[in-house]
């Protein structure tokens, strides 16, 4: 086969011709490009630089008013009124002329450089601080904006500012503001890290409903910053109204009364002969007491005492100051967070057990029947207990007393007989801790919930509570664990236990009530700034508790017997026939040294009910290293209750010194 050689291939003459037209194209195309870009940036570059300039759009938040804080009656407590406030953006002040600027500033105000600069840096780097705590007027607003090309981020604003018009009133409860921390910005929505939210009390409850919802305004500015444009305002929606439950009048007589308490037992110990140095009891310096509807939860008065003034952390506090007021405690609300033994108090709870439970002392099988009230009691554990415990009354014995004559006079003999009953017959048992349930079930050992943060929910021993401490806290208990005797000191409040005052009042409500147990609350309503009620916060019932009527009537008879012939006796003589419609109980917390070898006195208690036919109000006080309950606690007690009844105050005079 012949191969025939290959044949030239010949393109169609069009398509160089296509080629060509397309190579044209993109010439054309791209110095039609280039010559853009040359008139864009080069010819008119200029002008399109204006233009830029002319829209950087600049957003100032418009702050929200907050809302105010009423007592039950609409007394103004806490409120947010307009004021002139200087700003420093400390962004966008240079580092290299801030000493002068504050400098500048100080000058204008007539104040020490060194005050500015401190007002300063309590805000961080990068951020606006806010000088609330230097007053202006116009005139001196006037001068700040008329060097404002010497002051770099400075500006005078009108702002709300947090004003509480009746000082230090109810400064536990109100609580006070602060710039947000890290916790703050998790907890809460503010938008702005420089807007001052609630540190404490009701500030901090119930911020997200006081805050409001701050505006805004923009504008179209060029990068000096001059206004060239308003663009648009979303207006702030102020705060909510939060009205409480508490009534300043009596707020204001609580306060009072806790002054006068801390007074009487200073001079009560000025005049006691102590034979011991090391058992020289310090200065009282703590109190607190509060009122609370028995039959609601409602807190009409909640005091404690050294206070603080709320307004004093508006534009920051001072060091100084706070470190003071930190050294004297006046911080801590003693009525949810003053961890005590409530004493003989707790005996109430044991009384209780006791008549439900039908266990009494041996040999004794209803309340009715008596016991000696020994001077001692001998108890013959085989557990490293303590075999010998004396009652309050040693050297002397107080005479054959059945469960309602050791509850009217205190009797730790009858009340120990009693967990020697328990002990004996339930140890190692379900049934061992019947006091301790009972206890939890009326509100001891965890939270009231009450609407205030930070409250304690304190200790409520048990056998369980000493085995989780052995394998997680071992410093806290002894290696035998839980022992006869605990229980023993349990009963008559002492020992395994500590309470706040609130949930002592919680317990004594739902005891009166026949068992119902309160949610305690301090706030009534949610209204807006112009009153319209938004949410009703009414009573709350958490949980209701078995008590057979025939107890709660006889535990009324017997509170009704400690005011009128029992430890609480002297302290009440003055109310004359009035007496007869309160009840109550005294309690003397033991005096103990501690592990640096610094005595402690006893802590006063006292809690009360009236009117005893029908009651209404519970009535607790503490005075913490006091003394005794019925010498200090009790006359307190009595003088609030002499203004519930709209009854004259008589001035404190001691009670009897009682159970210790």
């Amino acid at each position: 086969m012949r191969e025939q050689p290959p044949q030239p291939i010949r393109e169609p003459r069009n398509l160089s011709w296509r080629v060509g037209v397309l190579a044209v194209i993109f010439t054309v195309g791209l110095s039609l490009l280039f010559f853009r870009l040359w008139y864009v940036q080069l010819a008119t570059g200029e002008v399109w630089a204006r233009e830029a300039d002319q829209n950087i759009v600049s957003v100032e938040p418009i702050p929200a008013r907050r809302g105010d804080i009423v007592d039950r009656n609409g007394l103004l407590l806490a409120t947010s009124v307009p004021n002139l406030v200087i700003e420093i953006d400390r962004a966008v002040l240079p580092l290299e002329v801030e000493d002068e600027v504050i400098q500048r500033l100080a000058a204008i105000l007539d104040v020490s450089p060194v005050e500015v600069r401190q007002a300063v840096e309590r805000t961080p780097s990068g951020q606006v601080a806010s000088l609330i705590g230097f007053e202006i007027n116009a005139d001196t607003a006037y001068l700040i904006l008329e060097q404002r090309s010497t002051l770099p981020g400075v500006e005078v604003r009108a702002l709300p500012i947090r004003g509480y018009p009746n000082s230090s009133l109810m400064g536990h409860v109100l609580g006070h503001m602060g710039l947000p921390s890290p916790e703050d910005l998790e907890r809460l929505t503010t938008p702005y890290i420089d807007t001052p939210v609630g540190k404490l009390g009701v500030e901090r409850e119930y911020d997200p409903f006081l805050q409001g919802t701050p505006g805004k305004t923009a504008y179209r500015i060029d990068p000096e910053g001059n206004i060239l444009e308003l663009i648009g305002t979303v207006d702030p929606v102020p705060g909510s109204t939060v009205r409480l439950t508490l009534d300043a009048d009596l707020q204001r007589e609580v306060e009072r009364i806790l002054i006068e308490a801390v007074d009487l037992s200073n001079a009560i110990k000025a005049e006691q002969e102590i034979t011991d140095p090391d058992e020289i009891p310090p200065p009282t310096e703590r109190s607190t007491a509060l009122v609370m509807e028995i039959n609601t939860g409602a807190i009409r008065a909640m005091a404690s005492y050294p206070t603080f003034e709320p307004e004093g952390f508006v534009g920051g506090i001072d060091v100084e100051t706070f470190e003071e007021l930190s050294d004297r405690q006046a911080f801590n609300n003693l009525a949810i967070q003053g961890l005590k033994p409530p004493a003989s108090t707790f005996k109430t709870i044991t009384y209780v057990t006791a008549m439900e439970e039908s266990i009494f002392p041996e040999g004794v099988s209803s309340p009715e029947e008596t016991i000696e009230c020994s001077a001692r009691l001998s108890a013959d554990f085989t557990d490293d207990s303590q075999l010998l415990w004396r009652n309050w009354t040693f050297p002397e014995a107080d005479g054959d007393q059945n469960l309602h004559d050791a509850f009217r006079r205190s009797c730790n003999i009858y009340f120990w007989e009693v967990a020697l009953s328990i002990w004996d017959r339930y140890a190692r048992t379900d049934r061992e801790g019947i006091v301790q349930e009972w206890a939890s079930a009326l509100g001891l050992g965890r939270p009231t919930q009450v609407d205030l943060p930070f409250e304690q929910e304190g200790i409520l021993g048990n056998r369980q509570l000493f085995e989780e401490w052995q394998e997680n806290q071992p410093w806290r208990v002894r290696q035998e664990g839980w022992l006869g005797g605990d229980l023993m000191n349990l009963v008559v409040g002492q020992g395994p236990i500590v309470t706040t005052p609130l949930q002592m009042a919680v317990a004594y409500a739902s005891l009166m009530n026949g068992g119902s147990v309160y949610q305690p609350r301090v706030a009534e309503a949610i209204e807006t700034a112009e009153g319209e009620r938004i949410r009703t916060l009414g009573p709350r019932l958490l949980r209701t508790v078995d008590i057979s009527p025939s107890t709660v009537e006889s535990l009324r008879r017997d509170m009704t017997a400690v005011v009128s012939s029992g430890t609480a006796r002297r302290a009440f003589q003055d109310m004359g026939p009035m007496v007869d419609l309160v009840g109550g109980k005294t309690g003397t917390a033991q005096s103990f040294v501690d592990q640096e070898g610094q005595f402690h006195d006893s802590t006063a208690w006292f809690i009360g009910m009236a009117p005893m036919d029908s009651p209404r109000w519970v009535v607790v006080v503490m005075v913490d290293e006091g003394g005794s309950g019925g010498a200090v606690a009790a006359p307190a007690a009595r003088a609030i209750f002499q203004y519930l009844f709209g009854e004259e105050v008589i001035p404190l005079a001691p009670g009897e010194d009682t159970e210790r």
